[in-house]
């Protein structure tokens, strides 16, 4: 559809929400930074420690007293020397590779050469080429843009690490924290088939009321293969719950299957969100129960045209289950439509979705907007009982604002990042990537460099399978946050954002996006520790 938007649709080389990309390149990453050199400590004698025969009290009490001067300064004069021999040492490093001539006898390495602590010798030269290649790699981006890059909580670069920015999908990496930190990663949304009363020799008297879980991610396995959207579909068949009806015995229900998404409240879409991702089906209503993304038509054409909202997401998924209960054989008495099911209704069958830390994963390796969506209603409900949005966003900062997480110059509105009013830092991003709590689950649920997700398409570059990170792609934003795993080894943990005003357009090709991985792949350039590895 002509001038449609998807959110991080998987592109050539990037990750895209709104446009596709051009004209990327690739990217290198990380190294090691700090070392330490050898080190001892003196013990004193203590009383009884000298031998037998008679003992000069006073000479005891001045043995006691202190060490002699010269002592006390060995072990640090001796580490100074190490620190003034690593940083002389470094600068000749920086300025060029050592050489020997040939046949010429390869000396014992001295205790105290800097050589004894290569990575100190290392460390700042790669620092200094690393601020140089991403300085010289800057210039190609806007006056908005932020960069910080670190190793092991060690800061390695930064450009503007606190200015505000639109960070587009990278804000599912804040999504995806807050739906941690309220439910926890094993947590599970359960989606019930209650009755008024248990059924009775196979049959439901009256209606079956379906309450919705909040498990955004129910579907058909027709949704995976007609979407029109070009990110992959991952659903939760809806047929595992059709099934658990029928396996409780249910021939038939002599009334209606009737929907109840009352779990979050009636509004369909944010209120911030542009009119233009609505009209191009790049995020559909979100309900407390919901089948295929919210959509309920859509064709093999899999075409924007063909593809339309439902208008009541609870009673489509009322008429997704009731044309597949009666496909597997269950009578059903009347059509399909929403309501409430009853407070004391007796559960007939239930369908318990992935472990939270699971939906976190495909959420962010697909940049699932309705997931993320769903997720802010979840976790305002599960913090204050309110499913909405106003009460999720709340929730949200509350819950990352407790756990440490720097909030100045962010603003959450919505999950997926689509909301122009989201706003974020670098600095931010980093550091949900490298929290102790939640950011392991974070990192595994990102996409794989030429592999998995947004990034299937960034097969060949420097970081093929070198790289987990999430995209995020607006006409005005461009973003990439994640870790790089360098040649050398270790690990790199990086986010970068840059923005233009409204309606200008940015893209991964105009900042040549694989450039920054290019450089951090390589760190440290230039710099073999093995080389500086003490001599025998």
């Amino acid at each position: 559809m002509t001038g449609a938007t998807q959110d991080d649709a998987p592109r050539h080389m990037a990750g895209g929400d709104d446009r596709r990309a051009t004209g990327v390149d690739d990217g290198p990453s990380d190294g090691d930074v700090g070392g330490s050199g050898p080190g001892d400590a003196e013990v004193g004698d203590r009383d009884g420690a000298h031998g037998g025969g008679p003992v000069d009290g006073d000479a005891v009490r001045r043995e006691r007293a202190a060490p002699p001067r010269w002592r006390r300064w060995v072990l640090p004069g001796g580490l100074a020397l190490v620190v003034l021999a690593a940083g002389g040492a470094a600068l000749a490093l920086d300025a060029k590779p050592a050489s020997s001539a040939v046949g010429a006898a390869s000396p014992t390495t001295p205790v105290l050469s800097a050589r004894r602590a290569p990575e100190v010798l290392a460390a700042p030269v790669a620092q200094r080429r690393l601020a140089v290649d991403l300085q010289s790699w800057l210039v190609s981006s806007p006056a908005d843009t932020c960069l910080v890059v670190e190793t092991q909580g060690d800061p390695l670069f930064e450009h503007n690490p606190t200015a505000p920015v639109t960070g587009a999908s990278t804000q599912k990496l804040l999504t995806a924290t807050g739906l941690l930190l309220a439910l926890g990663p094993d947590a599970r949304l359960e989606t019930r088939a209650v009755a008024a009363a248990a059924p009775t020799d196979g049959v439901v008297a009256g209606d079956l009321f379906v309450v919705g879980g909040g498990d955004a991610t129910l579907g058909t396995p027709g949704w995976i293969t007609n979407s029109p959207s070009p990110r992959d579909k991952v659903i939760h068949d809806v047929d595992g719950l059709v099934d658990a009806i029928v396996a409780a015995g249910v021939t038939r229900i002599d009334g209606r299957v009737v929907g109840d998404g009352s779990r979050y409240d009636g509004d369909l879409y944010n209120d911030s969100l542009a009119q233009r991702f609505v009209d191009q089906d790049q995020m559909g209503p979100i309900g407390g129960l919901m089948v295929n993304d919210g959509f309920a038509l859509f064709s093999p054409e899999k075409s924007y045209a063909s593809t339309v909202p439902a208008a009541d997401p609870a009673a489509d998924a009322a008429r997704v289950i009731t044309d597949r209960l009666r496909a597997k054989g269950v009578a059903v008495g009347g059509g399909p439509r929403s309501g409430r099911a009853p407070a004391s209704g007796a559960e007939v069958a239930s369908l318990a979705s992935a472990p939270v830390s699971q939906i976190v994963a495909e959420m962010l390796t697909h940049s699932d907007n309705e997931t993320a969506e769903a997720a802010v209603k979840e976790v305002g409900l599960a913090e204050s009982g309110d499913g909405s949005w106003a009460a999720g966003a709340a929730a949200m900062r509350r819950l990352l604002a407790d756990g440490g997480v720097p909030l100045d110059g962010v603003e959450i509105v919505d999950g997926s990042g689509l909301s122009s009013g989201d706003q974020l830092t670098c600095g931010t991003l980093v550091d949900v990537l490298t929290r102790d709590q939640t950011g392991p689950v974070i990192r595994d649920g990102l996409a794989v460099a030429g592999e998995t997700g947004t990034l299937a398409t960034w097969n060949g570059t420097s970081v093929d399978g070198r790289m987990r990170g999430k995209t995020g792609t607006l006409r005005n934003a461009t973003a990439l946050a994640g870790q790089v795993e360098p040649l050398q080894g270790g690990t790199v943990t990086f986010a970068y954002v840059a923005n233009v005003p409204d309606p200008g357009e940015v893209t991964s090709g105009h900042v040549r996006l694989t450039g920054l991985t290019d450089i951090l792949v390589a760190y440290p350039r230039g710099v073999d520790v093995a080389t500086l590895q003490p001599e025998p």
